[in-house]
């Protein structure tokens, strides 16, 4: 539309110098013939998008145009695969977080002698826990492993091995 506009602009200024330099002599003389070609040019430059907005209406009417309001961009399409990891990622870790505070609870552990580490695998773009490795630290080390794998297992439905740190 910027380019439109100065194109316009610009065949106005040719046009007025045009008017002022041609001689008007006895009767008119040329002016006047001038003053028809600049005015057949400026109705030329005037009237140039609508060639355009034609060819645009065929092809809508002709049912093969695209309308960039139905379609998404790639830059959407980006930002929505990023949004998505970001809650994926938010999601797992807030499951981890869960599921470490609820072993802390049950099994009387004190805060940050336990860690969990999930794998995870993607079925139907549903996130599934496979296998759950509980880390034991400190304290900890001293509760019986198996309980608490019996109790991850049952609870996920999953593997769950123990490690000792």
């Amino acid at each position: 539309m910027k380019t439109y506009l100065i194109t316009l602009v610009s065949a106005s200024l040719f046009a007025t110098l045009v008017g002022i330099l041609s001689p008007s002599g006895d009767k008119g003389g040329i002016s006047k013939h001038m003053k028809l070609l600049t005015s057949l040019f400026l109705v030329c430059v005037l009237i140039s998008p609508l060639q355009d907005a034609i060819k645009g209406l065929h092809t809508i009417l002709d049912g093969s145009a695209e309308l960039p309001w139905l379609e998404e961009s790639q830059d959407e399409n980006l930002y929505e695969q990023e949004m998505n990891e970001a809650l994926e990622g938010a999601s797992t870790s807030y499951f981890t977080q869960m599921l470490t505070q609820m072993l802390e609870t049950q099994f009387a552990i004190a805060t940050g002698d336990v860690r969990c580490q999930v794998q995870w695998k993607t079925e139907n773009e549903t996130l599934t826990p496979v296998r759950v490795t509980v880390i034991l630290s400190g304290r900890a080390i001293w509760k019986d492993p198996q309980k608490i794998e019996n109790f991850v297992s049952e609870l996920l439905g999953c593997e769950c091995v123990s490690a000792i740190e």
